[in-house]
């Protein structure tokens, strides 16, 4: 038998629990379940899931999906909050209240949880400063 490393991650806030077995670059897409999401690698083949609204599942019967190893041809990468905060360089809070304002291009929510396409791209405001998040200086930083 062969060991695997699995990380298991429950966010409260979100009211969400990630798994992963394959530690690479990823991105989220539906699953037939709205609330479960499957993570993808480059390449297509499913390194984790994502489920949202875990307070809800309070049945006995457990949850049953199938997480097909293949994207579609058509399949848009996305990234989740806590990723999209990091890549912009502000708080997973910001990113939730960009999205929910429709600052964040492209971003949809499906069920609890943001789906946001990458490049992850910021619509600016239309008062005040100009934001910092995702900018880069004439260095390149």
């Amino acid at each position: 038998m062969t060991n695997r490393r699995v990380s298991v991650w429950y966010d409260d806030e979100g009211d969400m629990l990630e798994v992963l077995w394959a530690f690479r670059e990823g991105h989220f897409t539906p699953t037939a379940d709205e609330r479960i999401l499957k993570r993808l690698d480059d390449d297509g083949e499913v390194i984790g899931f994502l489920i949202h609204e875990m307070s809800t599942l309070k049945q006995p019967d457990p949850i049953e999906f199938e997480l097909a190893s293949v994207a579609p041809a058509d399949d848009v990468a996305n990234v989740t909050v806590r990723q999209a905060a990091i890549q912009l360089g502000v708080s997973e809070r910001r990113v939730r209240h960009l999205a929910r304002e429709g600052r964040v291009r492209g971003a949809t929510k499906a069920g609890a949880e943001w789906l946001i396409p990458t490049p992850v791209e910021v619509i600016p405001g239309r008062r005040g400063p100009v934001g910092v998040a995702g900018r880069v200086d004439s260095a390149g930083n």
